[in-house]
């Protein structure tokens, strides 16, 4: 689930006691439904709004369709990186002492492609 403002994104619940005969608004990009066309108004701007961040790689700045393609782009690679490294490469990552994730991902790197 894509991240607004650092957080987990809370999709609103489905409103209780629909009729049949009420007008609604869907939000297809989110798969919600709203009541009130200023609330569907509102998260139409946010979705389409640069301030999502994608959960798995932590890239910023993007739409929320744009964050969800980016966790649906990370979780196939993952599904694609061979098992046999998993362990080693998930060793070497806890031996190494930096203090961020893209200085250990380089050390990381720079030893396993020898």
């Amino acid at each position: 689930m894509p991240l607004l403002k650092k957080k987990v994104f809370e999709k609103q619940s489905i409103p209780d006691f629909l009729r049949d005969d009420e007008e609604v608004f869907y939000c297809e990009i989110t798969n919600e439904i709203f009541r009130d066309y200023e609330e569907f108004s509102e998260r139409m701007f946010l979705c389409n709004s640069m301030v999502w961040t994608c959960s798995m790689t932590g890239k910023s700045n993007l739409t929320y369709q744009e964050a969800l393609e980016s966790e649906e782009n990370a979780k196939q690679s993952l599904k694609e990186f061979p098992i046999e490294l998993r362990i080693p490469i998930l060793f070497l990552a806890s031996k190494t002492q930096r203090s961020s994730f893209g200085d250990m991902a380089e050390d990381v790197f720079m030893y396993a492609k020898d």
